[in-house]
This record gives C-alpha cells, sequence and structure tokens, in this order.
C-alpha cells in the first residue's frame, strides 16, 4: 500500500489501479486518506435485485459509480489519532429516505438545522438496553443538495479500529469488487480467499468491541451477541443476532448474522472461503 499525502480527489503517484479497489493505505497519521470502495458495492448487488424504486436505484447505480469508476474516485476515508473513520462522499446521491429505506428503521436522533442535518443510530445490547456505555453509534451527515437532504459523510466508532485494521481493510477492498450476484435469492457472494487469516479479530478484540458474549453458560469456541437500535422496547425493535465461531487460536472462523431484510454468513474455513449476503 502506498502512503497518500495528496490532497482529497488525487491518486498519489505509484498508487495501485482503483479498479481492483485498493488505494491508499488507512494511516493512522493525521489527515492521512484512503480511496475506499467497499460496502456500497455489495449494497448495489443487493439492490439491484430486490425490485427498489427506480429513482433509489439510479442513485445507488450513481453512488457505485462514483466509488468504482470515477477518476479520481469521489470516496475518501480518513482515520485521525483519537477518532474513528470518517467516510466521505465527496459528491452525495443517497438521500435521507433512501438511508431510512436501507437500515429499515428512523434514526435513534436527528440534530441539526439549515444545510447540515445529522443522523445517529445508537445499537445496544439487547439484554442491557440501558448500557450506552456498550452501544455502538454511528453519526450520518447530510448537506441540502438540489434542495433535498443528501449523505455526505459517516462516521465509524473510534472502538472498531480494534478489530478493522489496514491490513483488512484493503483485503476486503480487495475481494469486493469481484463480487457474485444471485438472483433467486437476491445474495451477493464474496470470494474471501486472498484474505490473510492473521489480519481478522480474533476472540479478545471482539470481545473488547461487543463485551460478554451472552451464550450462557460461556463457551469456548463461540461467542453470541444481540444488538438492537435504540430505542429497543417498542414492538418493532430492529435487533442484529451475530454467531462467531473461533479456531484453536482464536481467531474467526464463522460469522452467522441476521438484521432486518439481511443475513449474512462468512465462512473462511470451507474448502472456498466466501461471505455471503442474502435479501429476504
Amino acid at each position: 500500500m502506498k502512503q497518500s499525502p495528496n490532497a482529497p480527489g488525487e491518486r498519489a503517484p505509484g498508487a495501485l489501479e482503483p479498479r481492483v479497489a485498493i488505494a491508499d493505505r488507512v494511516d493512522r497519521q493525521e489527515g492521512k486518506p484512503l480511496r475506499l470502495r467497499s460496502w456500497s458495492i455489495a449494497l448495489v448487488c443487493i439492490a439491484l435485485t430486490s425490485g427498489l424504486q427506480g429513482c433509489l436505484l439510479t442513485r445507488v447505480l450513481e453512488t457505485r459509480a462514483q466509488l468504482c469508476d470515477d477518476e479520481p474516485p469521489r470516496i475518501t476515508v480518513y482515520q485521525r489519532s483519537g477518532s474513528g473513520l470518517r467516510v466521505v462522499f465527496e459528491k452525495p446521491t443517497l438521500t435521507d429516505r433512501d438511508v431510512v429505506w436501507i437500515v429499515g428503521y428512523e434514526p435513534t436522533a436527528m440534530t441539526g438545522t439549515g444545510s447540515v442535518r445529522e443522523f445517529s443510530y445508537e445499537a445496544v445490547p439487547l439484554r442491557r438496553s440501558d448500557d450506552h456505555a456498550g452501544s455502538l453509534v454511528a453519526r450520518l451527515a447530510f448537506r441540502i443538495i438540489d434542495g433535498e437532504d443528501r449523505l455526505s459523510e459517516v462516521e465509524i466508532p473510534e472502538k472498531f479500529n480494534g478489530v478493522l485494521s489496514p491490513q483488512l481493510l484493503d483485503a476486503t477492498i480487495r475481494v469486493v469488487c469481484k463480487t457474485q450476484i444471485g438472483l433467486v435469492p437476491p445474495s451477493t457472494t464474496f470470494d474471501l480467499a486472498p484474505v490473510d487469516h492473521a489480519t481478522l479479530p480474533n476472540r479478545d478484540a471482539l470481545a473488547r468491541l461487543l463485551g460478554p458474549s451472552t451464550d450462557a453458560p460461556p463457551r469456548v469456541n463461540s461467542a453470541s451477541y444481540q444488538y438492537c437500535l435504540v430505542p429497543c422496547g417498542v414492538p418493532v425493535a430492529m435487533v442484529a443476532n451475530l454467531k462467531f465461531a473461533f479456531g484453536d487460536d482464536g481467531v474467526v472462523d464463522r460469522v452467522d448474522a441476521s438484521y432486518f431484510r439481511y443475513a449474512v454468513v462468512v465462512d473462511l474455513v470451507a474448502s472456498r472461503a466466501i461471505a455471503t449476503i442474502e435479501l429476504h
């Protein structure tokens, strides 16, 4: 990976070709950017097969083009000391309504007036819904463009830094552009063979991020978690179910997760290591 002293919107000389979805490294120094095209590609693949309204699908495709096709790419990820990741959309396309449809839930909180608004989504452990110290909070900023609130920035909590290493991000970006799309059921499959097992989070790192497992009694080679989006007490609360299986070295071997319309399986020990996202 190449360090990028360049300004946002420029690619460092000698950086890898953007079409393979690698770019400048996530550098832990102040202000070092990473060119990224990752989760949105999976979203696009699912959106293509889910019968979305035409306008939303068009905006998703525009976002995909910015991430994968534009020269230079129009999305930048910043990681600064003492803070989490910031994903900055240089040409916002997705609206606030799009985000609510994708997440499946209204934001926990909305702030801001005038030209800038902010959504906050807070997830807390289902059985400890008052444990806000252990919550995971994502913040999304919107700017008014053409009379609509459009997604301009996503802030990922600093506590994720312990599991999202630069090496793992790079490996993820490498494989995510080589997806296989299934129509029945609507799904996207990622080939994870190039991912180095050593870059994956282990049980201890996940415990620091998510807290104690809900398994009773605790198990040596597995851990389960349930998170809900605040407020958790409402009848239609959005609950994420996460199940991790670990090898003898404590590194993740398999993940089974479900949330809202989505089901995710990550299998790193099968004859072909893959991740699959299905839309239900």
